[in-house]
């Protein structure tokens, strides 16, 4: 008997080992996203508390053989968390790849993007202001997945931890939910691109900040979530990805760690000197232009459409999305502060997983097609040079479609 019961205890000490041994391995979180083509690389975050670097195992999806990549470890802000990281190269496009943390206890995978559209579309979910409460936004994921889409775009307000070490349970509770609901029942991961927003910003912009300069240190400084946990859009605040030479997603910072005049509008307008020949073409940023349920004078709404907007339509945009009024709209298309045909058309506003606020009339305000107090993020699908959407509430009903014509759905035909 005493034998028997120093075999189980043995057994038991065993288990717990081992146990406690995938716990430390599997990491509280991970996130996937892009700095470079999307159809031929992948940035894989993952967070864990251990300080040393650590192996990300890799494969092309079937294959028998892993390749290890070595973490690169980096501070996560205001905790003892680490972040690893690992930028995966040379990939092939539209394939599928598989990922694990923990030694292969858990498998993952993700797909590249393919390299051109004339064989192949593309789906994007796509909404902002994520995370006034956690179940809001891991039910408006549920949705999202539901569609399965290619990838993700949170254009601001992730989780709106304001830039506040007090706040960090809200970035925990944020990355914790993208880990388990922005992934398909059978382990895919959807990649998300993000762009700034005033909530994580220490007092929303820039303005509030004396002595503000616009330098690397001072945005880190008071965006510390955002510029310490997001590698892309990474340092200044705006980028563009893109994909092969069908699509490049333009990321804008609406006065929040940058200024819209100056630097950054410069940088616009060469951005799109550069890729004069890329088929779409779409900004996504925070505060609205044409907003659904702020007052269209103010301050950067005003900015917006005044250095923004004419850029957008002397260089071919037709979609742009916009965000942080909490409500959804689709305006007419616009083209010189008039609906015209020719024109283009601001979709968003902001309500993944917030609190809706009420909307301006629709029949009342000249720029808007449609509009409504509601969660809701868009589907947005490209193919050729066709594109098309849906808009869809956090119930999984369609609350609007485009195009309304469906013999209206190219870039030439817009």
């Amino acid at each position: 008997m005493n034998t028997l019961k120093k075999i189980s205890l043995g057994i038991c000490f065993l288990l717990l080992s081992f146990s406690a041994a995938i716990s430390q391995n599997s990491p509280h979180a991970f996130y996937l996203t892009w700095t470079e083509d999307p159809t031929t690389s992948i940035d894989v975050d993952w967070h864990t508390d251990d300080t040393e670097p650590l192996q990300l195992n890799f494969r092309r999806k079937g294959n028998e053989e892993w390749r290890s990549f070595e973490s690169k470890v980096l501070p996560f802000p205001f905790s003892e968390r680490k972040v690893h990281r690992v930028a995966v190269r040379g990939l092939q496009p539209a394939t599928e790849y598989e990922v694990s943390f923990d030694g292969g206890t858990t498998l993952y995978y993700f797909r590249t993007m393919p390299d051109d559209l004339g064989k192949n579309s593309i789906k994007i979910a796509i909404g902002g202001d994520s995370m006034h409460q956690k179940n809001w936004f891991e039910k408006t994921n549920r949705v999202v997945t539901s569609y399965e889409p290619d990838f993700v775009i949170i254009g601001g307000d992730m989780a709106y931890e304001n830039g506040i070490a007090n706040n960090i349970q809200r970035i925990y509770d944020w990355f914790d939910a993208y880990s388990t609901t922005l992934v398909t029942d059978d382990g895919r991961i959807l990649p998300c691109v993000v762009a700034v927003g005033n909530h994580e910003v220490v007092e929303g912009y820039h303005r509030n900040h004396p002595g503000y300069k616009q330098n690397n240190d001072f945005r880190r400084r008071i965006a510390p979530y955002f510029y310490g946990l997001f590698a892309f859009p990474g340092q200044p605040g705006y980028n563009v990805l893109d994909f092969g030479k069908y699509l490049s997603l333009i990321i804008l910072d609406t006065e929040h760690s940058n200024p819209i005049q100056g630097d950054q509008t410069k940088w616009l307008n060469k951005t799109f000197k550069d890729r004069k020949d890329v088929l779409h073409k779409i900004p996504i940023y925070h505060v609205p232009g044409f907003p659904s349920v702020r007052n269209y004078e103010d301050k950067v709404q005003t900015l917006v459409r005044e250095e923004w907007t004419p850029i957008f339509e002397k260089n071919g945009v037709k979609l742009a999305f916009e965000n942080h009024d909490h409500a959804y709209k689709r305006t007419f298309p616009i083209k010189g502060m008039e609906i015209d045909q020719s024109g283009i058309i601001y979709v968003g506003d902001g309500s993944w997983g917030v609190a809706p606020r009420d909307i301006h009339e629709v029949e009342e305000t000249w720029y808007l097609r449609k509009a409504q107090s509601v969660r809701a993020f868009t589907l947005l699908t490209l193919e050729g040079s066709h594109f098309s959407f849906i808009s869809v509430d956090e119930d999984g009903n369609v609350i609007d479609t485009f195009p309304e014509n469906p013999m209206v759905s190219s870039i030439e035909d817009q």
